[in-house]
């Protein structure tokens, strides 16, 4: 009998270290999302490909207010599109260019862009996302200029702007878009007449 006690308490201690490591196996697994991948040394182009990016929603932003944008990836192809490079943290898919749009102008001047740039969320993970034929994928990416930004009560200040693919297997940039970033009182206003 003292045998066969034993042998159960020194099963039950071996099965609690195998559950205990087996939970600690999935509690890691969930750290880094289903289907999350790590970085790969290298990332091929593809070789057939089409895609659109444009920036949709609003071009309105207020200053002193933390200063958003979001861009469409569309698969603009007739078969599906697999991109094993996307970042996990999606901001770091995009990078961001803009410049002042000064008075007296109607178009960016290329060799003044200003690239905002962002440092990769570290570990950069990764994960395959499949776009199909028509669909798209939203980008939110942080201006953080807008925030620190004083504009005159009655005024607005303008900008050019465009977003390019942080990737290496494939390429697309953005039209080149204009965003306004108005005064807090200009925006109280603008909301209460409801436009």
């Amino acid at each position: 009998m003292k045998l066969s006690h034993c042998f159960l308490l020194a099963a039950a201690g071996i099965v609690l270290m195998q559950t205990a490591g087996c939970v600690r196996e999935v509690e890691k697994r969930e750290e880094l999302g289903v289907g999350v991948v790590a970085e790969l040394p290298e990332y091929p182009q593809l070789a057939r490909y089409k895609l659109s990016l444009q920036l949709v929603g609003s071009r309105t932003l207020t200053a002193g207010r933390p200063g958003r944008v979001t861009f469409s990836l569309r698969n603009t192809d007739d078969r599906p599109l697999r991109l094993v490079e996307w970042y996990a943290n999606e901001p770091d898919n995009l990078l961001i260019y803009c410049q002042p749009w000064l008075p007296g102008t109607t178009e960016p001047d290329e060799g003044l862009w200003i690239p905002l740039s962002f440092d990769v969320k570290r570990p950069a993970t990764r994960y395959p996302l499949e776009i199909v034929p028509g669909n798209n994928v939203l980008v939110t990416k942080e201006l953080p200029f807008v925030e620190k930004l004083v504009v005159s009560p009655e005024g607005e200040r303008r900008y050019f702007i465009k977003a390019v693919l942080n990737l290496h297997s494939v390429s697309a940039e953005s039209p080149v878009a204009a965003i306004a970033v108005e005064s807090p009182q200009r925006a109280a206003l603008r909301e209460k007449e409801g436009k």
